[in-house]
């Protein structure tokens, strides 16, 4: 066993206080969650998020969520961005659906962080503003990503890479 070089305990300790970590019970290797202590608890509701777990406490399986709140379905396929003006695009490979009470519906995504998605989530790691449009079959909807969303997509980076993983 190596100590890894590239922990930054300091950095580590500095970003913890903004994440939940949640240890699966069920994992008997004892992976751990850790999400943005803003990130939306349950789907029903607006939210944008990166997280990822540990294992031992090495990161792995960094993630990226979005989910869709309304009143209406928009079975959406694709989420353009506008970021500081440069337009970006995420093609999720699996949308799942959600109904609930008073009509209220959700629609989201939760995928590994490919290589190609690299250029979209430096982007908003750098965002000074930044809006979302969810592409659906014959509607759209426009969302704006808060400073408070972009603000913990950066420190999930920066939390995932100060653990020492490879981003």
């Amino acid at each position: 066993f190596r100590k890894n070089e590239n922990i930054d305990s300091l950095k580590i300790k500095e970003l913890k206080p903004y994440f939940n970590e949640k240890k699966d019970e069920f994992d008997p290797s004892g992976l751990v969650w850790h999400k943005p202590k803003s990130a939306p608890q349950y789907t029903n509701m607006n939210g944008i998020y990166c997280y990822f777990q540990t294992n031992k406490g090495v990161p792995s399986n960094l993630r990226f969520r979005i989910q869709y709140h309304a009143d209406n379905w928009l079975f959406f396929r694709k989420v353009q961005f506008s970021i500081d003006d440069e337009a970006y695009e995420y093609i999720p490979s699996n949308t799942e659906t959600d109904s609930g009470h008073g009509g209220k519906i959700w629609e989201w995504f939760d995928e590994p962080i490919r290589e190609s998605d690299k250029e979209l989530i430096n982007a908003l790691l750098k965002a000074n503003s930044a809006k979302m449009k969810f592409i659906g079959r014959q509607y759209y909807d426009i969302k704006t990503i808060t400073k408070s969303q972009l603000n913990d997509i950066k420190r999930t980076i920066e939390l995932y890479q100060a653990m020492g993983g490879k981003y």
